[in-house]
Formats: structure tokens, C-alpha cells, sequence
């Protein structure tokens, strides 16, 4: 896709190929977590995408199908809140201690 979307390091990629060293039990919450990352990849390609574009339409396409994978990520960590409870214990004190700031 050329420099403007170059990241670096594919984090998916590396991701995928750590799930096969993973405990059977880590598995599942391991897969969400590369899910997540393959979602907030394609937000930042997307939204990249959007600013660059100087189409309105295309615009608003884009930013359209960003938001939709903002949603798929709310659903992967809302199960991985479920599945991780040493995740879930971390969110919930930093989210309390935001709260009273």
C-alpha cells in the first residue's frame, strides 16, 4: 500500500504465529487479542485512507467502515473482559481510578 500505511512490523502477523506456542488454555483469549489487533489495524488503514483521500464520498465510506471496526473491537474486548479475569481486574481498577480524577 506504499509508505503512508507502513507500519512497520506486522503486529497480526506476528500475532497469528505466537497463537502456536500458546497454553491450550490462553488460547481463547489469546485469539481475541490478535482479533483486536487485526480490527485497530484496519481503523488506522482506514482512517489514514479517509485523510488522504480527496473524494468526499470516499471520505465518508471509509470513515464509515472505521467506525463499524471500532464496534467489532467494543465486541472482542467486551468478550475478552469475560474471558480474562486478570484483564478484567486491570480494567475496572483503571477505569475506577479515572473516575476519580
Amino acid at each position: 500500500m506504499g509508505e503512508h500505511f507502513n507500519g512497520g512490523e506486522n503486529l497480526l502477523s506476528e500475532a497469528l504465529a505466537d497463537l502456536e506456542k500458546i497454553k491450550p488454555e490462553d488460547l481463547d483469549k489469546e485469539i481475541l487479542r490478535a482479533a483486536m489487533i487485526a480490527e485497530l489495524d484496519a481503523i488506522n488503514i482506514y482512517e489514514q485512507m479517509a485523510n488522504l483521500t480527496k473524494s468526499e464520498e470516499i471520505r465518508k465510506i471509509l470513515l464509515d467502515v472505521a467506525r463499524k471496526e471500532k464496534i467489532h473491537v467494543a465486541m472482542f474486548e467486551t468478550v475478552l473482559l469475560q474471558t480474562d479475569q486478570e484483564f478484567l481486574r486491570i480494567y475496572s481498577e483503571y477505569a475506577l481510578a479515572r473516575s476519580r480524577e
